[in-house]
């Protein structure tokens, strides 16, 4: 036999012998295919019995573990959703806050550690480390812990902050139109130049809207550089610093109120007080209901009037203590207060308030005032707009 009519029909018994296993793998598939129908058929049969609840059970699927397991970021993603569990965006690290009237930054994990700082409404920080409880924080000059269900973080603050902040626009061309209407065919009203900083009135991609301080106007966006601005925490010294010169700016504008009696009204520093945002909050509204229609040099002393009772062993201890005292202020007890405490001070009462725990004292050691007092019965005392403050 030659070698060429060996090598063909060599070929030819390798191909029936590749065939043939190819048939015999299908006939085995269709067998075992056939007999899981089968197997199937009888357990659904089976189902239409009575005693069938063995084979019922035989019916159930085998699920693979790898499609029965849940990774973590699975677990996750179910619980904070896939906005939040990804989040990298310009607020991946910082946290935000708006709580009424502040809030306080302690020192340490506790409320009864040392206050290093408050933060106000409508202000950013950096998380430095997150607990549950209690969060590190860093904001301005201050850091240290802040109550965590009290701050947003993340995803969540940066919906808050676009919320609350003010949007502002900088020109980072050399000049700049700024035009009636958000078209370059459009009347320019005004001209800016590099550096210059607006208020934001509407965003948009092309044109921006802003406030130039003589009206409304639009400037191409790609011409500025848009930010959106929140404060910072302040430390108990920057706080009493600020409190200490707006009080003198005040003293020295005589429109702020008429000061006679035996001694002129003068700003000194007492003893600063660490209270609570609650104890700060009544304060405020207790020197509204007295001292409301005042100048803010009469709502300052007012206030001072309460906390000079708290630092003195002949009155009460607390802020609460003192305004609810038997026969001191009315107002505490014949509903005037809690309405209130229900609306809100004024913006001045508040500042008052915050301003006298900060230490800004404008009228020394009184303990009493009153819209009228016979002057033959007091030892000292001092007039400040509708009221007079003496000592016995």
């Amino acid at each position: 036999m030659g070698k060429k009519l060996r090598n063909v029909m060599l070929h030819m018994i390798g191909t029936v012998m590749t065939a043939s296993l190819i048939f015999g793998n299908a006939v085995c598939v269709f067998a075992e295919e056939t007999k899981r129908e089968e197997s199937t058929e009888t357990v659904s049969d089976a189902e239409m019995t009575p005693n069938s609840e063995k084979l019922v059970s035989q019916k159930a699927p085998e699920v693979g573990l790898k499609e029965a397991t849940l990774n973590k970021t699975d677990v996750l993603n179910s619980l904070v959703g896939v906005t939040r569990l990804f989040y990298n965006g310009e607020f991946s690290g910082k946290f935000v806050v708006n709580t009424e009237p502040y809030l306080e930054i302690y020192s340490a994990d506790n409320a009864g550690s040392e206050v290093a700082g408050k933060i106000y409404p409508a202000s950013v920080g950096v998380v430095e480390e997150w607990g549950p409880e209690w969060t590190k924080v860093s904001s301005g000059n201050v850091t240290g812990y802040i109550s965590t269900k009290d701050i947003s973080i993340g995803y969540d603050a940066e919906m808050l902050a676009k919320e609350i902040g003010h949007r502002e626009v900088t020109v980072t061309a050399e000049s700049l139109n700024i035009r009636q209407a958000a078209d370059v065919g459009s009347d320019v009203v005004a001209t800016a130049i590099q550096s210059e900083v607006f208020p934001v009135v509407e965003s948009g991609e092309e044109w921006i809207q802003i406030d130039f301080g003589d009206g409304k106007g639009f400037v191409a966006s790609e011409y500025v550089e848009e930010n959106l601005n929140l404060d910072e925490a302040v430390s108990i010294a920057e706080e009493q610093a600020k409190a200490a010169a707006d009080s003198a700016e005040s003293a020295a504008d005589p429109a702020n109120g008429e000061k006679t009696g035996s001694a002129a009204a003068s700003t000194t520093a007492s003893t600063p007080l660490s209270v609570s945002s609650d104890e700060v909050y009544l304060l405020a509204c207790m020197v509204y209901v007295e001292s409301g229609a005042e100048p803010y040099e009469g709502q300052l002393a007012v206030a001072n009037v309460i906390l000079n009772r708290v630092k003195d062993p002949r009155f009460d201890d607390t802020i609460a203590e003192v305004i609810y005292a038997p026969g001191q202020f009315p107002g505490a007890h014949n509903g005037v207060l809690d309405g209130v405490l229900y609306d809100g001070p004024s913006e001045s009462c508040m500042r008052a308030a915050q301003e006298a725990l900060a230490g800004v004292n404008n009228i020394g050691g009184y303990y009493y005032f009153n819209g009228y007092v016979d002057l033959s019965t007091v030892s000292e005392y001092l007039v400040i707009g509708g009221h007079t403050f003496y000592n016995y």
